[in-house]
C-alpha cells in the first residue's frame, strides 16, 4: 500500500501538469492532497480489511466480488442499476482489472495451481482462489469508497492505483510462490478442455474482439452466415448500451438496431442450435427490431414475452442433435407455423411475441402429458429411494457402532447393514415397524445375530433348532418388502444354514468373524421396481456370489435395466474419487434444464436433466420421446471420466447473448478509455 500511495501521487501530479484545462488541473491537484491527507487510513485499515476478505472467501460462502469471475466484465441486466458514475467506475475498474492481469498472469497461473491443491481441489479452481486479484481489487474500491470526497476525486483516484495495482500484486505472488515451492506443494491439474463434434457439445459461440474495439461476430460452418451488424456496433459503448435501458439515449431507434443485430448474431451463432432452427431466429429479426423500438423493456427485463419465445425455442431444439432426429421435423413443422404467425408490421407490443408462444406451449402440451407422468412417476421413485436409504444408512451406523456386531461373522453383519436395512427402513417409513400384526424386524435381527453366535447357542441348542425356520420364515417375508432378488436371498440362506450347521456341530471359525467395523459401503440403493419406474443405470460391477459387502447400500446388480451403457465399449474403470475432477464436470453443479449427451449401446442421445436430489446423490435425465435415465453421482462421475456422458448447455442462452454484448461494449469502452489516457 505505501508503494501503491506513493506511485498514485505522481501518477495524479503527472496528470495535472499534462491536463492544459485550468479547471481540471485544479481538481487533479486536489485529488493529490486530498489522497496525501487519507494515506494513513489506507495504510491502516487495508490489510486488516484484507484479512477479513480472505477469510470471507475460505469460508462456506464466499461473495462474489464486483468483477464477475467469468467471461464477462459486467452482465447486461446490471446497466439498469447502475448510475453513469457507477458505469464510468466499472470501466476504470475492468481496465485496471486487465492490466493487473497482464502484469501478473505467469506468476498468478502457477499459484492458483498451488492454492487450489491447498484447498483439497484436485483440479484448479481459480475462482476459489482467496488471492486472486479481483479481491485484493475489490477490497481497494472499497476502501477508497469509503474515504471522504466526492465522486470525481475518487475516480481520479481509482483511474491511477488500479492499474498500478497489478505491478505491486506481481511482486506479491511472487514471493508467495517462492515459499510455497519451498514446502513442495504438489500442484492441483488444470481441467482438460475435450474436443468437440459439430452437432455435439461444445461451448456457444458469441462475439468477441480480436483486436481493441473491432467487432467480430460469430458463425456456424453450415447454413446461412450471420447477417452482418451494423459498422456502428463495432463502437458500441457500455455508456450507449446504459443510455439505451435507462431511455436517456440520444438516438434510440437507431441503438435498439444495432443491438438487436448483435443479440441475434450471438443466438443464432451458436453451434449447437441446428440450421433450420437459427434460420427461423434470423427471420425473426425484423420483428424484433419493431418491438424493441417500441419497448425497451426487452432489453431489461429477462421475463419479456419475446425473450421467453426465444429461449423456448432454443432449449427445446437442443432436444435433437442432428435434424435427422426422430420428432425434429414435428418441432420444425409447429414451430415454423408459430413464429410464421409474428407480422413485423404489428409486432410493436409483446402481445403477439406471447401469443406465438402460447401457440407453441399448446403444441408442446400434447406431447409432454404422457412424458410428465412418466417424469413424475420416475421422480417419486427416486425420491422414495432416496429417502429409504438415507434412513438405512443410519440404521446401518447404527448397528455397527453396538458392542457385540463385533462378535458375529462379516456375511451376517454385511446382510444386516445392507438388505435387512433396508426392510427396516421400508417398514419404518410405511408406518409398519413393530406396529400390530406386522413384523418386527429388529426382533428378528437379534434372533438372527444370536443364532450365528456359537458361543450363545452351545447352551441352548433346542432353542436354536425351535428358532431357525421362524427366522427364515420372517427374514423372507422382511426380504419381500423389498423386492430383493431371489438368487441373491438363496445364496444368503445357504451361507445361513452352513452357520447354523457350524454351531449346532460345535465349531467355529475364527475367520468368519469380524476383528474390525469396517465403513459401510457408499451408494443408494434402489428396489428392481424403482429402478424400472426411473430407468436407474447401475453404477456396481457385479461382485462375487455372497459378497453382501459389495451390496451394502449400493444398488443391487439385478436393478440394472436394459444394458443402457455400453458395457462393450469400456475398458477398466476409472478410478471415481478422480473422474469427475479429469474431465472437469460435475453432477453438483448442474441445474435442472442442462442437456447433456449420453452414449447409449455405442450412440450419443440427448437428455435433459429433470431432477437432482438436495445432496446431488441422485440424477434424472430425460429424452425428447420421454425415455429416462437416472443415475447416482457414482455412474455420473464413471461415464464423464470414460467420456460416454458430456455437457450440451446449461443456463439461459438468450441471457448469455445480451452479456456478449455488454461485453463487446465493454471491450470497447475499455479500449477507448485507453485511447484517452493512456498513461495511469
Amino acid at each position: 500500500m505505501d508503494e501503491l500511495l506513493r506511485e498514485g501521487r505522481e501518477g495524479l501530479r503527472r496528470y495535472a501538469e499534462q491536463t492544459r484545462d485550468l479547471a481540471e488541473r485544479d481538481n487533479r491537484a486536489r485529488a493529490v492532497m486530498a489522497l496525501t491527507q487519507v494515506a494513513p487510513d489506507l495504510r491502516r485499515r487495508y490489510p486488516e480489511m484484507l484479512r477479513l476478505a480472505f477469510e470471507r472467501e475460505l469460508g462456506d460462502n464466499p461473495l462474489s466480488t464486483i468483477v464477475d469471475t467469468g467471461p464477462s466484465s459486467i452482465r447486461f441486466d446490471q446497466l439498469e442499476l447502475m448510475d453513469e458514475q457507477q458505469v464510468q467506475q466499472r470501466i476504470s475498474t475492468v481496465r485496471g482489472l486487465q492490466q493487473v492481469l497482464l502484469e501478473s498472469e505467469l506468476e498468478l497461473s502457477e499459484l492458483n495451481a498451488l492454492v487450489s491443491a491447498l484447498m483439497g481441489f484436485a483440479q484448479v479452481r481459480s475462482e476459489r482462489n482467496p488471492l486472486r486479484p479481483e479481491v485484493f481489487l475489490e477490497v481497494l474500491q472499497t476502501l477508497l469508497a469509503e474515504q471522504p470526497g466526492d465522486g470525481r476525486t475518487h475516480a481520479y483516484w481509482s483511474q491511477v492505483l488500479v492499474p498500478l495495482l497489478g505491478k505491486q500484486l506481481r511482486e506479491v505472488y511472487r514471493s508467495l510462490l517462492g515459499q510455497l515451492r519451498q514446502q513442495r506443494i504438489q500442484p492441483a491439474r488444470y481441467a482438460i478442455q475435450r474436443p468437440v463434434q459439430m452437432g455435439s457439445a461444445g461451448p456457444a459461440r458469441g462475439n468477441t474482439v480480436s483486436a481493441p474495439g473491432a467487432a467480430v461476430l460469430a458463425t456456424s460452418g453450415a447454413g446461412p452466415a450471420p447477417r452482418p451488424a451494423a459498422v456502428a456496433a463495432a463502437q458500441l459503448t457500455v455508456q450507449q448500451l446504459h443510455g439505451l435501458v435507462s431511455g436517456s439515449a440520444q438516438n434510440p431507434e437507431q441503438l435498439a438496431q444495432e443491438v438487436v443485430n448483435l443479440i441475434i448474431a450471438n443466438i443464432a451463432g451458436d453451434p449447437r442450435i441446428l440450421p433450420p432452427v437459427w434460420q427461423l431466429i434470423y427471420e425473426l429479426e425484423p420483428a424484433l427490431l419493431a418491438l424493441a423500438r417500441n419497448d425497451l423493456n426487452f432489453f431489461h427485463d429477462k421475463k419479456h414475452p419475446a425473450r421467453l419465445l426465444l429461449e423456448e425455442v432454443v432449449q427445446h431444439s437442443f432436444a435433437y442433435p442432428e435434424e435427422a432426429t426422430p420428432g425434429f421435423e414435428d418441432f420444425l413443422a409447429h414451430l415454423r407455423m408459430a413464429l410464421g404467425e409474428i407480422d413485423p408490421a404489428r409486432a410493436g407490443h409483446p402481445a403477439i411475441f406471447a401469443a406465438a408462444l402460447e401457440r407453441l406451449h399448446r403444441h408442446w402440451a400434447q406431447a409432454e402429458q404422457v412424458r410428465e407422468a412418466q417424469r413424475q412417476a420416475a421422480v417419486q421413485a427416486l425420491q422414495q429411494a432416496e429417502r429409504r436409504n438415507e434412513l438405512a444408512r443410519q440404521i446401518a451406523e447404527h448397528i455397527r457402532q453396538q458392542p457385540d456386531t463385533v462378535l458375529v461373522p462379516d456375511v451376517v453383519v454385511d446382510f444386516a447393514c445392507g438388505p435387512w436395512a433396508q426392510v427396516m427402513a421400508k417398514a419404518r417409513i410405511d408406518g409398519s415397524a413393530g406396529g400390530s400384526g406386522g413384523a418386527d424386524h429388529v426382533a428378528l435381527l437379534e434372533d438372527l445375530f444370536w443364532s450365528v453366535r456359537p458361543d450363545l447357542t452351545r447352551q441352548q441348542p433346542g432353542q436354536l433348532v425351535k428358532l431357525i425356520p421362524q427366522l427364515v420364515q420372517g427374514l423372507r417375508q422382511g426380504l419381500a418388502l423389498i423386492d430383493y432378488p431371489a438368487e441373491q436371498t438363496e445364496h444368503f440362506f445357504a451361507q445361513l444354514f452352513a452357520l447354523h450347521q457350524g454351531g449346532m456341530d460345535g465349531m467355529s471359525s475364527a475367520r468368519s468373524l469380524r476383528a474390525a467395523t469396517p465403513a459401510p459401503a457408499q451408494g443408494p440403493w434402489l428396489a428392481p421396481e424403482e429402478a424400472r419406474d426411473s430407468g436407474f443405470m447401475d453404477d456396481m460391477v457385479e461382485a462375487p456370489r455372497g459378497d453382501f459387502a459389495a451390496t451394502v447400500p449400493a444398488d443391487f446388480p439385478a436393478t440394472e435395466p436394459m444394458g443402457l451403457v455400453d458395457r462393450g465399449s469400456e475398458t477398466e474403470p476409472a478410478p471415481l474419487e478422480s473422474a469427475a475432477d479429469a474431465a472437469g464436470l460435475q453432477l453438483d453443479q448442474l441445474q435442472p434444464g442442462s442437456w447433456i449427451e449420453l452414449q447409449v449401446s455405442g450412440q450419443w442421445v440427448r437428455l435433459q436433466l429433470v431432477w437432482l436430489s438436495d445432496n446431488a446423490s441422485l440424477c434424472l435425465f430425460s429424452s425428447s420421446n420421454g425415455a429416462n435415465h437416472s443415475m447416482t453421482r457414482r455412474m455420473f462421475d464413471r461415464l464423464v471420466a470414460q467420456d460416454q456422458l458430456r455437457l450440451v448447455s446449461q443456463g439461459a442462452v438468450v441471457d448469455r447473448a445480451f452479456d456478449a454484448v455488454a461485453e463487446l461494449a465493454m471491450r470497447n469502452s475499455v479500449y477507448m478509455d485507453i485511447q484517452a489516457d493512456p498513461q495511469p
